[in-house]
């Protein structure tokens, strides 16, 4: 029961469950993605992740103008571990010009793991730089079209992106090998991912 009203028993949790939305987004959309929800017997949280996949779709198709670049980053620097950085740094760039348009630190609100490659993919990120990862997240920016690049060196973000947009960029082994890697073996002396293996 909810205020006053009953859930639609063939509805399974969809009333029950409280869904974090992000604050982001505007209040209008949010009442309209609960009444598709409600109409399409979906939970809401499938409807937001519907949502957010159809606009990052768009905005592929409207000819990639911008690219957007996310590096796993801790005191500004790359991170040579994907999924124990402090956090994700979204850098937009204008391919033609090379010019840096934005730049935008950010975390996921469940926090950083290996499953953040999931949360990356739909903020309409084209190239993930990065020093070691994992083959789960690797697999989930495959299947999402992101392009990785790994074995990348412990650069500044700025110089960082301006090599790889030279094509001068020295990236080098996935620092994360193994079957699970967690990334958690290696220390964080190296300056340079791809001295490694």
């Amino acid at each position: 029961m909810r205020g006053g009203k009953r859930c639609n028993a063939g509805r399974k949790r969809t009333c029950l469950k409280k869904i974090p939305f992000n604050r982001r987004i505007n209040e209008n959309i949010l009442n309209i993605l609960k009444e598709y929800a409600a109409l399409h017997n979906i939970t809401e949280t499938e409807a937001l992740e519907s949502a957010i996949l159809l606009q990052s779709n768009i905005d592929k198709m409207k000819g990639n103008k911008n690219m957007r670049i996310v590096i796993p980053t801790e005191n500004d620097k790359l991170c040579s571990h994907f999924g124990h950085c402090e956090s994700f740094t979204f850098v937009d760039v204008n391919p033609e010009t090379r010019e840096i348009l934005n730049i935008e630190t950010r975390v996921p609100g469940e926090g950083i793991s290996c499953q953040s490659a999931g949360w990356i993919s739909e903020q309409g990120t084209n190239i993930v730089l990065a020093g070691g990862m994992g083959g789960r997240p690797m697999d989930i920016f495959t299947r999402n079209g992101v392009q990785v690049v790994t074995g990348c060196p412990e650069l500044p973000v700025k110089e960082l992106v301006a090599e790889y947009l030279d094509g001068v960029l020295a990236a080098g082994e996935n620092t994360c090998g193994g079957e699970h890697s967690h990334c958690g073996g290696h220390g964080h002396e190296h300056h340079h991912c791809h001295n490694h293996g």
